[in-house]
């Protein structure tokens, strides 16, 4: 009996390590690819509307050190004698770049994102989409052809996007779900880094309890506070802080995946 027990203990920890061991999806595409850049390295554009271009979302990474709010995860928590800040470049930009706008629909970042990445050539771009196409609630029809042709237009220029899915619109949920659904396909068959935005902010505030947490009294853009504190208790009640968290997460694993690998 004790050599059985001891045998089903050894095969669990065996699958738990090859669970945990199982690469993602878009790892080997996305290494081909990068194998191939030429841009400027470090750069990351951020491609969006008005929960882009803000202040609030990721330009913080240009001056803070998110590294103690990292938890052991199997790769490093930063790069080796380097800090974050020292890496990313292009953090404090947002619309001086020219990538993000207000009230911007999926049409009009369609029409700047390649003048975007030919000027700035960016190794990675942060992309989300969709909040303002979907206002009316309703999707309207060119919406996944220009988000699937911004896309496009980045790995052209051998640039990784990562697709973020929209937040939850006040009274336009439904409409909210049927981007993000889109976002989903898009990123799956495009075989790139997904950051499910709208799915943690669920997980935080189930039901209608993300209206006045993690998004704001208008009901359409995130809630900010303390946008660059990454602690769980932060993160389940400042929307910014959250998105700048989860797509800093996905950048460093790209980083260490793909463009710095970790020798295992």
């Amino acid at each position: 009996m004790k050599a059985v027990c001891l045998m089903l203990v050894s095969l669990f920890c065996v699958a738990g390590a090859l669970a945990e061991d199982k690469a993602p999806y878009w790892l080997e595409p996305m290494s081909k690819l990068h194998a191939e850049f030429t841009g400027d390295a470090g750069y990351v554009a951020q491609l969006g509307d008005s929960i882009t271009v803000t202040m609030a979302f990721w330009s913080a990474l240009a001056w803070c050190d998110p590294t103690p709010f990292i938890k052991d995860d199997g790769l490093p928590k930063s790069p080796e004698g380097r800090m974050w800040k020292n890496v990313i470049k292009g953090a404090r930009e947002g619309k001086d770049a020219g990538g993000c706008g207000s009230g911007w629909t999926s049409g009009m970042l369609l029409g700047v994102t390649g003048k975007v990445i030919s000027e700035r050539k960016p190794e990675v771009a942060i992309i989300m989409i969709g909040t303002n196409d979907g206002k009316n609630n309703n999707v309207p029809p060119d919406y996944r052809k220009n988000l699937e042709t911004i896309v496009q237009k980045c790995l052209d220029a051998k640039c990784i996007p990562i697709l973020n899915t929209i937040p939850p619109i006040r009274g336009k949920v439904q409409a909210s779900e049927t981007i993000n659904t889109i976002i989903k396909d898009v990123a799956e068959k495009s075989k790139i880094p997904l950051v499910d935005y709208y799915g943690e902010i669920m997980k935080r505030q189930p039901g209608n309890a993300w209206d006045g947490t993690l998004m704001s009294d208008d009901g359409l853009h995130p809630s900010a506070g303390d946008t660059v504190k990454f602690s769980d208790d932060n993160l389940a009640v400042s929307g910014y802080a959250l998105r700048t968290w989860l797509n800093f997460l996905a950048y460093r694993e790209v980083y260490f995946k793909i463009i710095a690998p970790v020798k295992r």
